[in-house]
């Protein structure tokens, strides 16, 4: 069944009597720096093209389970769990949940102190039994003033990579995620270019005079017309 998708330097000064021994030391240039960041990034972008089409296993693997009513149980309370865990592990909290396991978290001022922006994951899972399918919605977002310019210290940008990184298992490192979504906000609007773009989408819209929205969100189905 195929569902469809949505430096260091270091001196070593030893004295010994009277005499001065200087240790060797070696100097990394800019030129070496910057060809080191560049040859980082180049491995990164071949990185996300070669996966930049392929699905996500854990929602093949989930498709498999969800052909029956108590696999699909199994996948909602998995993806929560999931969600909860990269919530937390970002710094915020859950503050409210379904007990369907689908839950609509609102993430704005429990920091202290609290953050003004507005900021959002919304997950749902739906059936529609004459269909024979379910539907999984994610929706993360964040609001920011249009000139806003984004820096890694940026805490909804490890939130996100955290939900990213719970779906996908990527290999994908925080800083190399970063440096995307940082580059394209920074830049103006767009699509962060990610591995598994067939089904999770990264992008920076503007959604009103002077206010930009960062998001991320998935949807997918699954084939339950067995049940």
């Amino acid at each position: 069944m195929k569902a469809k998708k949505y430096i260091l330097a270091m001196i070593v000064i030893l004295s010994i009597s009277s005499s001065l021994m200087v240790g060797c030391t070696t100097t990394v240039s800019n030129e070496d720096l910057n060809n080191s960041e560049q040859a980082s990034e180049n491995s990164s972008n071949n990185s996300i093209e070669a996966k930049k089409n392929d699905s996500i296993k854990l929602f093949e693997d989930y498709s498999k389970k969800a052909g029956t009513v108590e696999g699909l149980e199994e996948v909602k309370k998995d993806l929560s769990q999931k969600f909860s865990k990269a919530i937390t592990d970002s710094g915020y909290k859950v503050v409210n949940s379904n007990s369907d396991e689908s839950f609509v978290v609102s993430i704005n001022g429990f920091e202290k102190p609290p953050e003004k922006d507005i900021r959002s994951l919304f997950y749902s899972m739906s059936e529609d039994n004459k269909k024979g399918k379910s539907v999984v919605d994610i929706l993360c977002a964040k609001e920011y003033p249009e000139n806003k310019k984004l820096a890694e210290s940026d805490k909804y940008i490890k939130f996100m990579y955290n939900i990213f990184k719970s779906l996908t298992n990527t290999d994908l490192t925080e800083k190399d995620f970063s440096n995307k979504v940082i580059k394209i906000f920074n830049e103006g609007v767009g699509s962060v270019e990610l591995p598994y773009m067939n089904d999770i989408h990264v992008e920076v819209n503007k959604v009103k005079k002077s206010t930009k929205v960062l998001k991320l969100s998935l949807e997918y189905e699954f084939d339950i017309s067995s049940h």
